[in-house]
C-alpha cells in the first residue's frame, strides 16, 4: 500500500491509498467510499432522442436489474428554447469550436458542420477545450477541462474543476473543484474521466493532476450531485474512462485504468461507495496488437453490452492529438459475472 495522507477535511470521506501497480491485482483497497471515472480528450459526442421534461423523478429502476444505470438521463430544458428539442447532440470534440456545442441530433454527425446547425452559448467556451462530459436526471451538463494540442487553450487552475451547465438558463460555471496535487509539466491533465449514477445521483470523476511518467498520484472522488460533497475515497491511482453497471452480484464501479491496458472495477455499495478489492476484469492488449500503449478512455455499458473506446495515451498531447481510436465490444455472461469479447470489433 502506498503512503497514507493526513485525515480528510471536515465533510469528506476519505479511505485508503490505492496499491501500487505491481500490487493492484486483488489488493484490498479497504475503502469507506466510492470511485469512478470518465474519458479522455475529445470525448465525442452524444445524441439523445426528445423526452418529456416537465415530470422529473427519482429512478424506480429495481436494483436487481442487470445493466447500465444512467437511464434517467433528462434533454436539458434549454434545449426547447433554442430549437433542439426534438433530438439533441451534444459534441465537446469539435475541431472548429473550443468548448461544448449542441447541434441537431438528425443530422448525421459526418456531415458539413453547417449542414449540422452547430450552436454554442457565450459560456460554453470559457474553460478552453473540454472533454468528458455527463447529463443527470435534471438535463444539467457536466464537464470538464482537457488540453487537446496546448496548455494554453485552457485557463489555468481550470484542469481540476467540474463545470455545470445549468438545465434551466444554459450557463456554464464551476460546479466543484476536486483535491489533489498541483500540475505537472510532465502531465499536462487534470480530469480525465466522469460518470453518473441515477440509483445515487452522485458523479464520479477522475484526476490524474500531479502524476508524471513515473509516479501515479491521482485520484477518484464520488461527487454527491445535491449537496456538492466530495468523496476523497481512492488515492494514488490514475484513471481515464469510467462507468457504473449493476450485475449479477452486485454494482460495480469499472475503471479504465492509466497505465495499463486493463479494465478494473471495485464493488460499491447501496450508497455508492466503494468496498472490496479492486478486481482485474479485463487485459485488452491482446486485441490491440501493434497498438502503442493503448487505454480505455470511454466505457459504454447497456443492458448486456460493454463498449469500450480505447486511445493511445502517454501523459501527453501528442497522441490526443492524432485522434486514434478503436472500439472494442464485449457480452456480458451473468452466471459467471464476467465479460466475453465478441467476435470482432470496430476498427
Amino acid at each position: 500500500m502506498g503512503k497514507r495522507r493526513r485525515p480528510a477535511t471536515s465533510g469528506t470521506r476519505r479511505a485508503a491509498v490505492a496499491p501500487s501497480p505491481s500490487a493492484r491485482r486483488g489488493a484490498l483497497l479497504l475503502v469507506a467510499g466510492v470511485a469512478a471515472l470518465l474519458t479522455i480528450a475529445s470525448a465525442g459526442w452524444w445524441i439523445m432522442r426528445g423526452v418529456e421534461n416537465s415530470v422529473l423523478t427519482t429512478p424506480t429502476r429495481p436494483a436487481t436489474v442487470i445493466g447500465g444505470v444512467t437511464g434517467c438521463r433528462s434533454i436539458p430544458r434549454f434545449a426547447a428554447r433554442l430549437g433542439y428539442a426534438d433530438r439533441l447532440g451534444i459534441s465537446t470534440s469539435e475541431r472548429m469550436y473550443k468548448g461544448l456545442v449542441i447541434f441537431d441530433g438528425r443530422v448525421p454527425v459526418t456531415a458539413d458542420p453547417t449542414e449540422r446547425d452547430i450552436h454554442q452559448e457565450p459560456s460554453w467556451d470559457d474553460a478552453g477545450t473540454l472533454g468528458p462530459f455527463v447529463i443527470d436526471r435534471d438535463g444539467h451538463i457536466y464537464t470538464a477541462a482537457v488540453p487537446r494540442t496546448a496548455v494554453s487553450d485552457n485557463p489555468p487552475g481550470s484542469l481540476n474543476v467540474v463545470y455545470r451547465i445549468d438545465s434551466e438558463t444554459a450557463e456554464m460555471r464551476p460546479f466543484v473543484t476536486l483535491p489533489g496535487a498541483a500540475g505537472s509539466s510532465d502531465n499536462p491533465f487534470g480530469v480525465l474521466g466522469m460518470t453518473y449514477d441515477c440509483d445515487t445521483h452522485a458523479l464520479y470523476v477522475s484526476t490524474v493532476a500531479g502524476s508524471t511518467r513515473q509516479a501515479e498520484q491521482g485520484r477518484i472522488v464520488r461527487v454527491d450531485l445535491a449537496s456538492r460533497v466530495i468523496s476523497d475515497e481512492v488515492i494514488g491511482i490514475d484513471a481515464i474512462g469510467l462507468a457504473v453497471f449493476q450485475g449479477r452480484s452486485g454494482k460495480r464501479l469499472y475503471i479504465g485504468l492509466a497505465r495499463s491496458p486493463e479494465i478494473g472495477s471495485v464493488a460499491l455499495d447501496a450508497d455508492g461507495h466503494a468496498t472490496g478489492e479492486l478486481r482485474i476484469d479485463l487485459e485488452i492488449d491482446e486485441r490491440l496488437a501493434n497498438f502503442a500503449e493503448p487505454r480505455v478512455r470511454r466505457i459504454n455499458f447497456d443492458q448486456t453490452n460493454m463498449t469500450l473506446f480505447v486511445v493511445p495515451f502517454a501523459f501527453n498531447l501528442r497522441a490526443v492529438s492524432e485522434q486514434q481510436q478503436v472500439v472494442l465490444r464485449y457480452g456480458y455472461d451473468a452466471e459467471r459475472d464476467t465479460w466475453v469479447p465478441f467476435p470482432e470489433h470496430a476498427p
